[in-house]
């Protein structure tokens, strides 16, 4: 909280992630050429994302993306869409991608692929999983089918259930009590 103090917007998350984000790459690869592309950014003309943060996020090994077609059969009826959720053997789905960091320089045929770990090996854990996904992402549930020992605070799930143009109020009552010295409560938000 003390990153957003004075700012009044309502993106406070992506203001943050960006700040740290551009200052971790300058300190830590100050001779490399790194794009950061962050999950909010879209292609201007298709108006898609830059990046399908999931499919990235298993391609580096970090959590398992369940995909629909993985099932073999099905409980939805074929005609439905259906998205994909990832899922970490650490975090269980209480984690969300906010960037990814391409090293236009580095090229390096011995770099291993590491595989994610499928935390989820059933077919009917991984159905359980995207029945809950799909059919109400606010609500926690599919997060925890995976243990994790810190999962989001009501709070945190209160601001990331809302829209971001909504986000403000909540903001602006964090950083209330936060101010007042009401570190205790702030601190659960984080």
């Amino acid at each position: 909280l003390s990153f957003i103090k004075g700012v009044v917007d309502s993106d406070c998350v992506d203001l943050c992630t960006k700040h740290y984000m551009t200052k971790a790459v300058k300190e830590l690869y100050p001779e490399e050429d790194v794009d950061i592309i962050y999950d909010w950014e879209l292609h201007t003309s298709s108006k898609l994302p830059k990046v399908n943060m999931s499919t990235a996020g298993h391609a580096a090994g970090l959590a398992y993306f369940n995909r629909p077609e993985e099932i073999k059969e099905p409980s939805w009826d074929k005609s439905r869409k259906m998205f994909g959720c990832s899922i970490s053997p650490k975090y269980g789905g209480w984690f969300g991608y906010r960037a990814v960091l391409v090293f236009k320089n580095v090229k390096d045929e011995s770099i291993e692929y590491l595989a994610p770990h499928d935390a989820l090996e059933s077919q009917k854990s991984k159905t359980e999983l995207l029945e809950k996904f799909n059919g109400d992402w606010k609500d926690p549930a599919w997060r925890g089918m995976v243990y994790c020992e810190k999962p989001y605070s009501k709070e945190q799930l209160d601001y990331f259930n809302t829209l971001p143009a909504e986000r403000l109020p909540k903001i602006q009552d964090m950083m209330s009590r936060y101010s007042a010295g009401n570190d205790d409560e702030a601190k659960k938000v984080i």
